[in-house]
């Protein structure tokens, strides 16, 4: 299959309109260098539907692709946990804090975690990743309304979490 001048001017247009926006987006998600792979491979496969792309949502339309990479990567590590798991009779170890934390990040910490990954999802498109609710809608395949009403649902529980998740106990060197 050749690819005309004009598709290919238009894929190298899009590539460097958004790849450090999906970089970002898979980052986020999947950490440095899965978010990485993830961000190339969503360009080789856009590369490879180019002559499919909605022209129009461009945008959207690659978010797509990086989430459904994301949510095979998270399938993917989950087999090997579980995988690892089953050799090494352990359980696996948890992640190392990267972060240092206030009181409150931590607060928020404790509720993000608690959210449903799809709750996460829907908070992450539009907060961190700034799409538009209708991109947002169309990464997640469904339409407006329905993510509307996601977004909604997924803001008033981190908001009833954030009510409720107690402040961990002062450490022993911060008393006064």
């Amino acid at each position: 299959m050749t690819v005309s001048a004009d598709a290919s001017s238009e894929f190298a247009d899009a590539f460097t309109a958004h790849y450090p926006g999906v970089l970002a987006f898979a980052t986020r998600r999947v950490g440095e260098s899965d978010g990485e792979d993830v961000a190339a491979e969503v360009f080789a496969r856009a590369w490879n539907a180019w002559h499919k792309a909605p022209r129009q949502a461009i945008r959207p339309w690659l978010f797509g692709i990086a989430h459904n990479l994301v949510v095979d990567t998270y399938r993917a590590k989950e087999r090997r946990d579980r995988l690892q798991t089953r050799m090494s009779a352990q359980r696996p170890s948890a992640p190392d804090d990267q972060l240092r934390l206030t009181e409150a990040s931590v607060d928020i910490a404790r509720a993000w975690q608690q959210l449903s990954l799809s709750d996460r999802e829907t908070l992450a498109l539009v907060a961190w990743d700034g799409l538009s609710q209708a991109e947002a809608s169309a990464v997640l395949g469904c339409n407006r309304a329905t993510y509307s009403v996601r977004l909604s649902r997924a803001r008033k529980r981190l908001t009833s979490l954030l009510e409720t998740t107690p402040n961990p106990a002062p450490s022993e060197g911060s008393s006064r």
